[in-house]
């Protein structure tokens, strides 16, 4: 090999050669121009050199010298073997691609074929309640007045406007709280709670069903109908004004009064207003929503309630005045909804059903923008991580988490009987659920339980964290509300 087609710094082969002005020895530009940019000097004669001091050279591409690998007949069949080998991998991951999209492609087709079958059978029903109503005022030979609801189906564009500037709001506050780590240093860590113990307990004259924490109160649902609210170390209200098992109790704020909501079997929502200065309490609204309400969850515009019903109704209400102000039909009779949470943000809902799968509603827009399956039986809770790129759910045998960012992918996190209650900790980081009398704790980033707490002689029905998990909140059929701490 000619002495000009090696580099004098290297000494290996040219790829794009340029000559010192300086020097006159040829140099690989890439090694030169890095040279100089350290040095200033030249590499063979030590004397200052520029990079205008180098010109390209002109010549044709050196052909490399094969591999040592690539001179033998057994090296070359060996290098042959590998490459159709490859290509066999590539054309039978192909293959496994191709029939996964067949198989999606069919059940699209499926559901699309459904969809328009019923589309047509309710046009079908539409054109013939038409004729007959036709018919009907022919005979009596007077007008008659269709009853009209006239709840609208979407938001007021000022309620819009208001969930969508908190929204905002709520999105760049929870962005700066976790550029600060001493945010999340507030928060104890799994071998703390992992020491989390019963160190408080109250006694109720029924099972619990139902659980909200708001400051140091706290808020119990009963199997009876009837509604516990504790404070500190004592029973500072109860009231039966239900008639069935409490399905939800929530806190929710306004204004300076301590205010919540409970729902039940009976098709009633009830509004309470405590004083907390006086130490009493009274019911201000009774909403009768005619159904079953199965789940309530209080939008993060405060005054807004969610309810869900077991007919498929998706109903919001105005908790300052009791007033409805949004109901969708859309599901009504072809639905059976188990349970509802709110995003962190309120732009979306999670909507179990009793066929096992999750509806993601878009509040905003009014419309569904994925429907998750793959839960086993009736999704019974439904629970979003702190940053809401999660959604727990949980039905009467597994729990499974469910990636947002990734529509339809989930990874199954327990399995087992009776799980009642489920809760991400305010810091996202911790999943607990209860599986008949145990709580279990559930680290979120590493995919493995650390913790179990057996405190309950019952089904656990609810758990809450509380402000910073400082405390944790259980209650249970057994009769027993728990606080766990240090």
């Amino acid at each position: 090999m000619q002495s000009w087609q090696t580099c004098a710094l290297s000494g290996e082969l040219i790829e794009t050669p340029v000559i010192s002005k300086v020097s006159g020895h040829i140099y690989e530009r890439r090694l030169i121009e890095k040279h100089i940019e350290s040095t200033g000097t030249c590499p063979i004669t030590g004397r200052p050199l520029n990079l205008e001091d180098l010109i390209e050279v002109k010549v044709s591409k050196v052909q490399k010298p094969r591999p040592v690998t690539a001179t033998s007949i057994p090296s070359l069949l060996s290098l042959l073997q590998n490459e159709w080998d490859a290509l066999l991998l590539e054309q039978f991951q192909l293959k496994q691609h191709l029939e996964q999209v067949r198989h999606e492609l069919t059940h699209a087709l499926y559901q699309h074929d459904a969809a328009c079958r019923v589309i047509a059978k309710l046009i079908k029903e539409r054109d013939q309640a038409r004729i007959e109503l036709v018919q009907l005022q022919h005979k009596l030979n007077h007008k008659i007045d269709v009853e009209q609801n006239n709840v609208p189906e979407k938001f007021s564009s000022d309620y819009l406007t208001e969930i969508e500037e908190n929204a905002l709001k709520l999105t760049n506050q929870r962005k700066l709280q976790r550029k600060q780590q001493s945010y999340f240093d507030q928060f104890p860590g799994s071998e703390v709670l992992s020491n989390y113990d019963v160190k408080q307990q109250y006694q109720s004259n029924q099972g619990g069903t139902a659980l909200d924490t708001q400051g140091d109160y706290l808020l119990v649902g009963g199997l009876a109908g009837q509604v516990f609210l504790y404070s500190h170390d004592k029973l500072v209200y109860q009231v039966q004004e239900h008639t069935q098992t409490i399905t939800s109790v929530n806190f929710f704020n306004y204004d300076e009064h301590l205010r919540f909501i409970s729902s039940s079997q009976d098709g009633n929502l009830k509004i309470y207003q405590f004083n907390t200065q006086t130490q009493e309490g009274q019911v201000t609204q009774t909403i009768n929503i005619g159904q079953s309400v199965t789940g309530i969850a209080i939008h993060p515009v405060a005054h807004i309630a969610i309810i869900v019903t077991n007919n498929g109704i998706l109903a919001y209400y105005n908790l300052k005045n009791g007033q409805q102000l949004s109901r969708v039909t859309d599901f009504e009779g072809q639905c059976q909804f188990t349970s509802v949470s709110v995003h962190p943000d309120g732009l979306l809902l999670a909507i179990g059903q009793a066929d096992s799968q999750i509806k993601v509603w878009s509040i905003v827009k009014g419309q569904m923008l994925a429907q998750l399956e793959g839960q086993d039986g009736a999704v019974t809770n439904l629970t979003f991580s702190e940053s809401g790129a999660t959604l727990a759910s949980s039905s009467n045998s597994e729990v499974n988490e469910w990636d947002l960012r990734r529509p339809g992918q989930f990874s199954k996190i327990y399995q087992g009987q009776k799980i009642g209650g489920l809760s991400y900790d305010p810091s996202g980081q911790f999943l607990t659920f209860g599986s008949n009398k145990t709580i279990h704790f559930f680290d979120v980033k590493k995919k493995q339980e650390f913790c179990r707490i057996e405190s309950h002689r019952d089904l656990v029905t609810g758990i809450k964290f509380a402000q910073f998990s400082k405390n944790i909140y259980s209650c249970s059929l057994d009769k027993l509300v728990n606080i766990y701490g240090n």
